[in-house]
């Protein structure tokens, strides 16, 4: 982060007072460690950002004048990491523990949650009751909403949860070991695109297969919910101010956006 004009003076001076010479130049950006919750492909490998999650990133490091080192964790240690100060975190949904140990900024994007069945295994949905007694398959660890939890604690459904990995739980639901797979995308995709975007990157993966794969894969019309937003957070007593910037250059950037 560029030194302000005050911070350059009192460095200076500082400097002076030791007797020694004013540095030549300023210092690059700072680093600010960002805990994320990590994606994996099918080997258990960390994935590349979604490019419209690295979009946003990129336009609040402009907007800062920072760097973000990225860490990437299962969600149980990036939140545990995140509240013991270890940096930043984006993603971590709001409850009330999490209210009371991290400092949340305003919401920086929406997802909206949706469940995807095999094209021949499509159903009728309208709220989660409709999910009664289906096998729904899962990231393990992860938290995806009040509505969901609460469904899934009173066992209206059976979870498979597995690991991060979205082709993996892709490739259980057309081997049939699940009924539905919910995946959380940009508020802004239709069913249709995250259709065609679902179909198109498993589609060398089901050639492995085999036979199983005789179908393709469906979004059901109806998201499950639409997430209360995507925010980034800091413990409480390690908010050295940065959730305010952060906040400020969103303001920022919405306004340049387009409606």
């Amino acid at each position: 982060m560029p030194l302000s004009r005050a911070s350059l003076t009192g460095f200076l001076f500082a400097a002076l007072l030791c007797g020694a010479p004013a540095p030549r130049a300023v210092a690059g950006p700072a680093t600010i460690p960002l805990i994320i919750g990590d994606t994996l492909d099918e080997q258990g490998k960390p994935k590349p950002l979604a490019p419209l999650k690295r979009k946003l990133l990129d336009a609040i490091e402009r907007e800062l004048g920072v760097v973000f080192e990225l860490r990437m964790y299962p969600w149980a240690r990036a939140e545990r990491y995140a509240i013991d100060g270890a940096g930043l975190i984006l993603g971590l949904p709001k409850n009330a523990d999490r209210l009371h140990a991290l400092h949340y900024s305003d919401v920086a994007a929406y997802n909206k949650l949706w469940i995807v069945t095999r094209s021949d295994a499509t159903f009728r949905f309208n709220s989660i009751e409709d999910l009664r007694g289906k096998s729904i398959g899962m990231v393990r660890g992860y938290n995806y909403g009040e509505e969901v939890e609460r469904a899934r604690a009173a066992k209206i459904f059976r979870t498979d949860e597995d690991i991060a990995s979205r082709s993996t739980r892709l490739t259980r639901l057309m081997l049939k070991r699940v009924d539905a797979v919910l995946l959380f995308q940009p508020s802004q995709q239709s069913p249709r695109d995250i259709e065609i975007e679902i179909n198109a990157f498993m589609e060398p993966r089901l050639r492995t297969i085999g036979a199983a794969a005789d179908a393709g894969y469906s979004v059901l019309p109806k998201p499950l919910t639409t997430d209360g937003g995507v925010f980034f957070a800091i413990a409480r007593n390690k908010d050295d101010g940065i959730i305010d910037r952060i906040n400020a250059a969103l303001a920022r950037i919405r306004q340049r956006t387009p409606n």
